[in-house]
Order: structure tokens, then sequence, then C-alpha cells
């Protein structure tokens, strides 16, 4: 052992001696003052420590009439002993424990140069930011509040952080990492316009349903009865078809959001099927013709002929003979080109859906030009799994809002709607391929189309588009929020390039052993701000923003139910939820069916009457 770790080692055992020392001076005072009613004096500052090793009293001066109580004090002196190396070992474990917490790595991150400062976030994330603009972007409101120009998406050094409702969101979150909870719930509760949201489940609907009723009217379009709602909305996707242009987009956007839409290698076939789709929308509109009608016609090319007579007496010129054309082409070619039709419209086949797509006389119609004028919801809910997967006629709804959106945007003034339409779209990849999105990504903020587009992961856009497409969403999303959890390693790589690095210093020490003493030197280097695993890790209770070209943000989120109006969410949750119970339990245990009674019966009860 070298001069320097001796003299280190001699230190650490004076300061323990005089700790010990100074504990047992005081033990020794204390137990002589209860034993005799007086404190003994210590004759040097080590008196208490030497009494505790060899058991003689000679080192403090006592009163003759009392001795000192060696033993009590020794005893005393043992117990102390124990419990300093119990709270030193307790302290121990607490460090380590909390060296591998949550609450550390929050701290460290927190602690680290290269995330925005609290002026950046006020300067251009804050409330105050996001109102500059709010003439431009909510002329119809006076008085507008942050949530009415601004989606809120956390809180960072200690202050509320908005990005503008001109920005594409894309928030990602691999399952049960919170997303519902603690961003999309708030969000859909903040919005003041006209809303459009998606998911294959009812939770957000469940939470937030009450709440946009006091907004305005509320839709919820289920035709798979996903939803527990009573009486959902009936669309046609006949109506609006004697207009063909809006056939021939109705009829390409059901073909998008099948699984042959959503194939990257068959683009060909998909457009020529959403061409017949198209032909058979507008026959069936022109033709008076109902929703039977247009699946009988879908799945035969045969009994499509009728189809072909229909639109050669009413529908758009040539169409009938455009249709005879293909019907009559090479069977391999009609056969590629119906099997896109075929699978539009199976789920037509189940009748609880085909009753969905048939409104009844007196049902609630949706107008997408009411719609828009005023804080509507539309809840669209459905699965793209299984023979009733409905992802194309989903879709068609979805597109025929957004397109009426963007027609009203350009006859408005600025080119912008005058109340913004929200697209909160959750879950929208395991759904159906909406072939707009990347488009209205990356113009829809300048038109006041929202978009807030929900991912489990960045492949998981790759599915329903293609690479390019996927790449297209995430790069025209000027707001990126990421949750803690993710696993695909080349994404995270990305994120971590995106985030851009920090200057630490180092500082390292080598001992020499000819030479007593030592050397330090300092060392600069540049780290990535949060590495590949540092991104996984991150707690529920934390979130990334990386905004435009500012620095990211370290966000705090938290659930709806921290929210100033918890208490009448969780209300309006608990009513929707009794409801859905309600709707659950007919639908799965039906009442039983009234049994007559026979003619014997009746005779028998006749009989005993008398």
């Amino acid at each position: 052992m070298n001069e320097a770790a001796l003299g280190k080692a001699i230190a650490i055992g004076l300061a323990i001696a005089l700790v010990l020392s100074v504990v047992f001076t005081f033990v020794a005072g204390t137990v002589a003052q209860v034993v005799c009613g007086t404190r003994p004096e210590a004759k040097n500052i080590f008196s208490g420590l030497w009494l505790a090793i060899s058991g003689d009293p000679a080192s403090f001066t006592a009163r003759r009439e009392c001795a000192l109580p060696v033993i009590p004090i020794r005893v005393v002196d043992l117990v102390s002993i124990l419990l300093i190396l119990g709270v030193a070992v307790a302290g121990f474990i607490a460090y380590r424990s909390y060296r591998q917490s949550d609450a550390a790595f929050i701290a460290d991150l927190r602690a680290r140069a290269g995330f925005a400062e609290a002026s950046e976030i006020r300067a251009h994330l804050s409330a105050r930011a996001v109102w500059r603009r709010a003439r431009q972007l909510r002329p119809d409101i006076a008085r507008p509040r942050a949530t009415d120009v601004g989606w809120r998406v956390g809180r960072a050094r200690g202050q509320d952080v908005y990005v503008s409702i001109e920005d594409s969101v894309a928030l990602e979150g691999p399952p049960r990492s919170g997303k519902g909870y603690r961003v999309l719930i708030s969000a859909i509760l903040d919005w003041s316009g006209p809303l459009v949201t998606t998911s294959t489940t009812n939770d957000n609907l469940t939470a937030t349903m009450r709440m946009r009723e006091r907004r305005g009217d509320v839709h919820v379009f289920d035709p798979q009865g996903l939803s527990g709602v009573r009486h959902p909305l009936r669309v046609s996707p006949i109506a609006g078809c004697e207009d063909p242009l809006v056939a021939m987009q109705r009829g390409a956007a059901i073909i998008t959001g099948t699984a042959l839409g959503a194939s990257s290698t068959n683009g060909e076939w998909a457009q020529a099927s959403g061409v017949v789709l198209g032909r058979l929308l507008h026959a069936a509109a022109v033709g008076d013709r109902t929703i039977a009608d247009l699946y009988n016609w879908g799945t035969s090319p045969v009994v499509a002929r009728k189809a072909v007579e229909v639109l050669r007496a009413d529908g758009a010129e040539g169409w009938g003979d455009n249709l005879e054309a293909t019907l009559a082409g090479d069977d391999k070619l009609v056969s590629s080109i119906w099997f896109g039709v075929q699978n539009a419209v199976a789920p037509l086949a189940v009748p609880k859906i085909r009753e969905a797509l048939m409104p009844r006389p007196g049902d609630r119609v949706l107008d997408p030009r009411e719609f828009l004028d005023a804080p509507n919801t539309l809840y669209l809910i459905g699965s793209a799994s299984g023979a009733s997967a409905m992802g194309g006629f989903l879709g068609a709804l979805l597109d025929d809002i957004v397109e009426v959106a963007r027609n009203r945007a350009l006859a408005s003034q600025g080119s912008r709607l005058p109340h913004p339409l929200g697209l909160i779209l959750d879950e929208i990849a395991n759904m159906f391929r909406w072939g707009n999105l990347p488009r209205i990504m990356a113009d829809g903020g300048g038109r006041g189309i929202c978009t807030f587009v929900v991912l489990q992961a960045l492949s998981q856009a790759e599915t329903s588009w293609s690479r390019a497409e996927a790449d297209t969403i995430w790069a025209a999303a000027t707001a990126k929020v990421l949750l803690g959890g993710a696993s695909h390693v080349d994404h995270l790589r990305d994120v971590e390039a995106l985030l851009g690095t920090r200057q630490t210093r180092r500082t390292q020490r080598s001992w020499s052993t000819r030479d007593a003493g030592h050397s330090t030197s300092e060392q600069h280097e540049r780290l990535p701000l949060m590495s590949v695993d540092e991104i996984r890790r991150m707690p529920p209770t934390v979130g990334l923003l990386a905004y435009r070209n500012r620095r990211a943000v370290l966000l705090d989120v938290t659930g709806w139910d921290q929210r100033r109006d918890a208490m009448t969410i969780q209300r309006g949750k608990r009513d929707t939820e009794i409801d859905q119970r309600a709707v659950f339990d007919e639908a799965y245990h039906p009442a039983p069916a009234p049994v007559e009674a026979s003619d014997a019966e009746m005779n028998t009860e006749v009989v005993s009457e008398e």
C-alpha cells in the first residue's frame, strides 16, 4: 500500500473513532445522569471510546457517592453501535435502490445539458406561444384558450407544453404505454371544434362521450357493435353516389381500406377494383337500389350485369358500356379485379353490418357540411380483423368528411376552415389503410385540418402504408411525441440521432507504483443526449417531444384523472359504462320470446277459474 492510500485509511479511521467517541461520551453521560442524577466529566475527547472498549471508568471523573454504571453504559454503547450499523446499512441499501430507480433515472435526464430549457419552452411551446396566432387559427372564438389553438402534450420545466394545431402530431408508444390514459383522452376532451376520432376499442369513447355531448352532437359509427352504444349511427355508402365523382372517390376509398388496398404489390389491381366498385355504387344510387343489391353485384360478375342495365338507363354517360367491357374481358383479368370487389363487400354478408349501412326513416343523418359547422364529434369504432372487417367503409366515411373540409377550406378566407377539424386517429393502422393520411399530415394543418396520429411503432405504419409513405407520415409530423417501452432498435437509433448529442467531462486519475502520488486528467467528449436503451427505459410518466427545429423536450405526462375536471369525467365515464353493460348484456343474453299458451292449457285455466 502506498503512502497516499495509507494516509487516507488513517484519516478515515480517526474520523470513525472521533464520531464513536462523541457518541459513547454522550451515552455515558446520559446513563450516569439517569442512574446517579449527575453527569460525569470526560477527561479527554476519547474517554467515551476508551470506556466502551476497556470498561475502565478512570477516563471519567464521577461523584464518589455514586460509582459510574459501567455495565449499563457498555450495553447501551453496544446497542448504539448496532443502531448505527443498521442505519448505515439501511441507508446504503436505500441509496443503491434509489440509484436503480426511475426517480434517479429521471433526475439524471433532467440534469443533462441538451434538453430545452425553461426559456426555450416559454418562447416556443407555452400557452402564450400558441396564443400568438389565435386570430388566424380560431377567428370563430372571441377569447380562445390555449387548448383552442394548441394540443397539450404534457409538462416540462414547471409549465404546460403545447404544440400549435397547425402542427401534425405523431404519438408513438407500444401497447399499454398509457397513450390513451395520459394523452389522447385529454386531447379529445380539450378539442373545441369538430372532431373525428378512431379506435379499435371503446376506452376513449367511454371516458369522453358524455363530456363531448356538452359541446355538440355526438355520432358513433360502429357497424361491428364494439362500442356498446345503444343507437349507433347508420351510414349508407350509396348516399351521394348519384354524383359520378363521389362514386369514384368512395369506391377507391373502400378498396383502399381493405387488405388489397394495403398491399404495396397489388396497386394496379386495387385501382381497377376501385373503379368497378365506383360503377356499382353509382348504379345503386341512380337506380334506387339497396345495400343488398350492392352486395349481390359485388359478389359475382355474372350478377353485376344487372348493374350494366341500370347504368345504361340512368347512369353517367358511357359508364354502362365501360362496366360491360370489363365484365366481358378475359376471365383471369375479371377474376383478379373481382377479388378486390368481393373483399370490399364481404362484410355486407353479416346482417348486423348490413343493417348498420341501411339508415331507416327518422334515423339521425350525418351531413358532413353540418358536422363541420359546430364542435360535433364522430367516433369511428371498428376492427380490421375477421370476416366482418369494416376498414373500407370506415375509411370512406372519413374520406367524405375530409374532402368536404378541404373544399370548404378552399372557399374560406385564408383557405382555412373557420372551425378547424380535429382528426385524432388512434389505432388507425390496425383499422384500415387511409390513403389520404400522408397528404393530410403534410398539408392539412395549413387548411385547418389538424391531425394527431397514434402508432404503436413506425413499423406498424409500414404494414398499412408503404415504407416511403410511412416515412412521409413520420417526417411530416412536425411534433413527434415518444413514450417509453419501444423495442425496434433501428428506429430507436434514428430517434437517438434525432435528439442530438451532449458534451460531457470525464475525470481520470492514474496511480503510479514507482512514484508516490497520482496524476489527474480531464477528457471532453460528446455522447448521445439519450441512448437507445435510455429511450426504451423511459417510465410511463415520462415522454419525449421532438418539435420542428427546437431542442428535445423531456415531458411529464400525467393521466386524465389528474385534471381539474376529473370528477366530472369520472361521473360521465361511469354513466356510459352502465349503458354499455346493459347493451352488451342484451346482445349476449337476449330475453326469451314469450310462449303462447296451448288450447289445452287455456281450457284448464278456464275450468280452474270456474
